[in-house]
């Protein structure tokens, strides 16, 4: 399959991930963060446009909608664990898989994990602070996961160092995002310290790009899969601006 991008490390793919994971090439880890099917406690809620539920009305940005975000319970648990498992497929022996999701669909995706072939070893937490959603009289919504583990037996104390398994930074601005739901580049950094140095990362929900720019920032190689062309090109500008040695904002 021809890339939508290639160069110095990293290569982005325009299309399905259930299509381009077959031929991308063996990798060490698998990180990402698919859309969550959450957003809202009913079904009308789950079905709305995702700038409805993700981006508040008093933000002036334009967001562009993405898509894969209204599956139900059990249609999310079976796409799951369909790429997983066609992931796994491609993944080195030991390799390691991190998925982010909310407290929704955490259950879910820890079941879908071990349905696509997956041992799962554990769950980190991003404490997005309590600048997150506040509300009096309840616990602060303030946490996403990343539920994680191995393709099989994993020597993780080859790594040679202890990684905390919570990292606490408020989530950016909603002007200063390509994509409604992107992750800050500080906490994706966080997340690749489970991937050994100079190792393939694949994510096959690049969006903006995020998880490709932390594995380059910090030593590893990057496979990036997006099935709307117009996040391609938001990561590809990034991407380029960022192999050519130029500032660019996190």
């Amino acid at each position: 399959m021809k890339p939508y991008f290639e160069r110095d490390g990293v290569t982005i793919y325009h299309g399905d991930a259930l299509s381009v994971l077959p031929e991308v090439a063996e990798f060490d880890a698998l990180i990402t963060d698919p859309p969550y099917s959450s957003g809202g406690m009913h079904r009308g809620d789950r079905m709305g446009s995702t700038v409805a539920k993700y981006v508040s009305t008093d933000t002036a940005a334009v967001r562009h909608e993405f898509s894969g975000d209204n599956r139900d319970q059990r249609g999310y648990m079976a796409w799951v664990s369909l790429w997983m498992t066609a992931a796994l497929k491609r993944a080195k022996a030991g390799a390691v898989a991190g998925l982010f999701t909310d407290w929704r669909q955490l259950p879910t995706t820890t079941d879908a994990f071990q349905a696509g072939g997956w041992v799962w070893r554990g769950v980190a937490v991003w404490d997005k602070t309590l600048k997150a959603r506040p509300a009096a009289g309840v616990f602060t919504a303030q946490s996403e996961f990343i539920v994680w583990g191995s393709s099989g037996p994993r020597e993780h104390r080859q790594l040679g160092f202890q990684i905390p398994g919570v990292f606490s930074m408020a989530a950016p601005d909603n002007s200063t995002r390509d994509h409604i739901t992107q992750k800050p580049i500080e906490v994706m950094r966080w997340v690749m310290s489970v991937v050994p140095s100079g190792g393939l990362v694949v994510d096959p929900f690049m969006g903006s790009g995020t998880t490709l720019r932390a594995a380059l920032d910090t030593g590893r190689r990057a496979i990036g899969i997006e099935i709307e062309e117009r996040y391609c090109e938001i990561a590809a500008r990034r991407l380029d601006q960022l192999t050519l040695g130029l500032e660019v904002p996190a």
